[in-house]
């Protein structure tokens, strides 16, 4: 694909089929997204894949612990916990609002989905190291955009899911993660589940105006 055409196709993937990702293929998304910058070089990131028997059994281990009522406990702050400005806020709220229309006949396909990690056939858990400035976040951030938009780019799915990090001591066990790392994110990557109802359409949130967050000064 053409640039434009990969940034555009980028959106989540709520449901993949079963079909294997190869090994390879991911690890050479991996690899290439080292290309992406980072502050003083400073590289933070580390990847850890897991899929197979691994994945199959962090997965029943997760839902365990939704089935029992776990409080999650993320190494970043909880999403729902944070005190948000106004703006984000409000934008969210917009979010929400269209979303809850779009899914007002698949709610329960999408939890079921969200439930089970979306049939992902690989999850790929980016880390940073727990002494770390704020700024690495930021640079997490940019290698965790390229890894996407180089799956997109061979013809995969991504979902980029907060759900998946939930308990980041069970990922740790299973994808052998030390301690002085924290778990910061999660992408989901497999090929696309087109007879999937929960996919169809494809749903892109609206875009908040331009002029609401662009400003140039001459």
């Amino acid at each position: 694909m053409n640039f434009k055409e990969v940034f555009q196709n980028e959106h989540v993937t709520r449901k993949f089929t079963n079909r294997k990702v190869p090994e390879k293929a991911i690890a050479e998304i991996v690899e290439q997204a080292q290309q992406s910058p980072s502050l003083l070089n400073s590289q933070p990131w580390r990847a850890y894949v897991l899929m197979g028997d691994a994945l199959a059994e962090f997965k029943k281990a997760a839902i365990e612990n939704s089935d029992n009522k776990v409080k999650p406990n993320e190494d970043f702050a909880s999403m729902l916990s944070l005190d948000w400005d106004t703006f984000p806020s409000s934008n969210m709220a917009t979010m929400g609002a269209s979303q809850s229309f779009f899914f007002r006949n698949k709610l329960n396909l999408f939890t079921e989905a969200n439930k089970n990690m979306f049939n992902a056939p690989a999850i790929i858990f980016l880390t940073i190291p727990r002494k770390s400035p704020a700024w690495s976040v930021f640079d997490l951030g940019i290698f965790a955009q390229s890894i996407m938009l180089l799956a997109v780019n061979r013809g995969l799915g991504i979902m980029p899911a907060h759900s998946m990090v939930s308990y980041p001591d069970l990922v740790r066990k299973y994808a052998g993660i030390p301690e002085d790392e924290y778990v910061g994110m999660a992408i989901a990557v497999g090929y696309i589940d087109k007879n999937a109802e929960i996919n169809d359409p494809v749903f892109i949130p609206k875009r908040v105006p331009f002029n609401k967050i662009y400003k140039v000064s001459n």
